[in-house]
């Protein structure tokens, strides 16, 4: 059976991940695994000390989760759903369970950062993102519609390798869609789509090339003319200079597209 799991940290916004999350389980005819990595806070007077032990910090977070789980198997008939609840830095041990459970995919909510805090650390989102070998569905705070039926793939056009070629090509079929490729030129540039159309031939999906200076901007134009209900991306990163623009770039899509996103890598 498919698994898919659900880090949550109880806010508004991880709730309406968790409900989209669990319809695409359903819909799938897959398991959830809801999550909830806590730290254990201190307070800094003239000595750190310790608000709530470990143990109080665990159960707070299994009292979470069992209510989560009650709220979807109360929406979600039949759905199995199992928690698991951690100490720890959420990235990590994220990265961790996805490893041990071998999921479909991960679904989240997106967040908003601005300022330094962006360009230095990023949000949680896409630092699980950077770590995660699975997918990870970022789901914008408010969005409630779960059927997927058009999909859009942002291409830069680089060689994509064939590993992650088949693993779009697999999640694409198994949600039923049709695929839209489109590549934003922010410059004047020769196009050579043919490899990736090759690739993706398959799924005989649809091609666009649009010009736009700023490529969030150009995507969020054309999702809207697609209607579509998906927008996969695929993230990567090699250097520190890349590292950096893969915080800043991932996070302007997450927090920009007013529908779901979904980071795939190789």
């Amino acid at each position: 059976m498919n698994t898919i799991i659900i880090p949550t940290d109880f806010s508004s916004g991880s709730e309406n991940a968790m409900h989209y999350g669990a319809q695409l389980a359903q819909d799938l005819n897959a398991s959830i695994v809801l999550v909830h990595i806590f730290q254990v806070p201190i307070t800094m007077n003239d000595m750190p000390v310790m608000v709530f032990s470990a143990d109080e910090s665990k159960n707070n977070a299994d009292t979470g989760l069992n209510r989560c789980r009650e709220e979807l198997q109360q929406n979600y008939p039949g759905l199995t759903i199992t928690t698991e609840s951690r100490l720890g830095s959420v990235a990590e041990e994220v990265h961790l369970i996805a490893k041990e459970k071998n999921p479909f995919a991960i679904v989240m909510g997106s967040e908003h950062t601005s300022g330094l805090e962006r360009i230095l650390f990023g949000s949680t989102t896409a630092s699980i993102i950077r770590h995660a070998h699975h997918p990870v569905f970022a789901i914008p705070l408010g969005y409630k519609k779960a059927a997927i039926k058009n999909i859009v793939l942002a291409a830069d056009l680089e060689d994509t390798p064939e590993p992650l070629s088949n693993k779009i090509i697999e999640l694409v079929q198994l949600l039923g869609a049709s695929l839209h490729i489109v590549h934003v030129k922010i410059k004047e540039e020769t196009e050579r789509p043919e490899k990736l159309l090759e690739k993706m031939s398959a799924l005989s999906p649809t091609y666009q090339s649009i010009d736009n200076k700023k490529v969030k901007d150009g995507l969020e134009k054309y999702v809207q003319e697609m209607n579509a209900d998906l927008l996969i991306f695929l993230p990567h990163e090699h250097n520190l200079i890349e590292r950096m623009f893969f915080k800043v770039h991932t996070e302007d899509i997450i927090t920009n597209t007013r529908i779901p996103a979904l980071a795939v890598k190789a």
